[in-house]
């Protein structure tokens, strides 16, 4: 079912094989998107909390640029959590609360176990799954291991009239100093404790498998 729908994004044009559109250390497993896709087994209603009514406010929310981050490749510290992975960096200053970029991918509603499936609505259990397709936000890691905190956050954020869950440089009032993210700087979120209770679920029901051989 997803690479149907992977498929179908690339027919729409939302999706990008293009090495000139695609940035540097870009997988050429994942599809590349600039824009929301959305499975099609969302319901009606679904698809209406996608699409809430845009007011001329709204209607003009900041655009992000991709030329605010880079990919790159962790090679060091030895304890970096994703060493020999990706990681996502400031190509110059960020001010404080400022968007840097949005997190795309599939928008749906169904079960996932997804490291990338960011929860956007818990209540209708939509998420945004940048596991196959997804633009530089997927690369964004966990402060834990790396900082002291993290330095920028996800918060929603209405662009027209679609919903999306945009990646925000902490403002002063939660960063305490108010510097922003420097240039070079990796840009790191907090995934939530939910998202570390169930890493260790997982490794307790691999251990238990372990101990009786299967």
């Amino acid at each position: 079912m997803r690479q149907r729908e992977i498929k179908t994004a690339q027919r729409k044009g939302k999706g990008s094989s293009s090495a000139h559109h695609v940035p540097k250390n870009w997988p050429p497993e994942i599809l590349y998107i600039r824009g929301p896709v959305y499975s099609n087994r969302l319901t009606s209603s679904e698809l209406s909390y996608l699409h809430p009514a845009s007011s001329p406010k709204q209607a003009a929310s900041i655009t992000p640029s991709t030329a605010l981050v880079k990919i790159c490749p962790i090679a060091s510290p030895p304890t970096h959590p994703a060493l020999h992975q990706h990681g996502l960096f400031a190509t110059r200053h960020l001010p404080p609360g400022s968007l840097i970029l949005d997190y795309l991918g599939l928008y749906h509603s169904q079960p996932s176990a997804s490291d990338y499936d960011l929860s956007l609505s818990r209540d209708l259990g939509i998420g945004i799954d940048a596991v196959a397709m997804g633009n530089e936000g997927r690369f964004i890691n966990d402060y834990r291991g790396i900082r002291n905190g993290p330095n920028a956050e996800f918060r929603e954020r209405i662009v027209g009239s679609e919903r999306r869950m945009g990646v925000w440089v902490l403002p002063v009032g939660k960063s305490g100093k108010g510097k922003g993210i420097g240039k070079g700087e990796e840009i790191c979120v907090s995934y939530g404790k939910g998202f570390w209770k169930g890493r260790e679920s997982e490794r307790e029901v691999d251990g238990i498998y372990e101990d009786v051989g299967l």
